[in-house]
């Protein structure tokens, strides 16, 4: 027990220090998050009829990303549920910005990343469908599809 007490005591500060680190985290995350739902309830009011359009994350040794950056021009409202994230769009066809990112282990480096950079692409979109954004790697282009869910 007293070689406990000497160890934090000796650790004191940096164990202060990663403890208000990680306090300040979990605030901006949770704050960030509450914002983000509040954003996406209020444009749900306006726009009732929107569709839900998922991204695809996928990461495990790899990570495969698609990142929307703009909406018409626009911020996009978007929304997280389940673990999973996405963005909403008004019915008919939407402009939008978006990029795909994929990043593996490397063997001279720690890891390769490889991007599409920023894509302008035109998306159509039915009243309170759901969608799947994603990447066909081999291909090389994006995919766009509806799904029940």
């Amino acid at each position: 027990m007293e070689q406990i007490i000497s160890v934090v005591q000796a650790n004191f500060y940096p164990i202060i220090g990663i403890s208000v680190v990680t306090v300040a985290s979990l605030i901006f995350s949770f704050s960030y998050m509450m914002r983000m739902k509040a954003q996406g309830n209020e444009f749900l009011k306006e726009h009732p009829d929107a569709a839900k359009v998922y991204l695809t994350v996928k990461a495990l040794i790899t990570s495969e990303v698609v990142t929307v950056h703009t909406v018409d021009g626009r911020s996009p409202f978007r929304f997280a549920e389940g673990g999973k994230s996405g963005f909403y769009l008004t019915p008919g066809q939407t402009e939008v910005q978006i990029s795909y990112s994929y990043t593996r282990p490397g063997v001279l480096h720690k890891n390769v990343t490889t991007s599409t950079g920023v894509v302008d692409k035109v998306l159509e979109v039915e009243a309170n469908k759901k969608y799947l954004l994603g990447f066909n790697r081999k291909e090389k282009q994006f995919t766009f599809e509806s799904f029940a869910g």
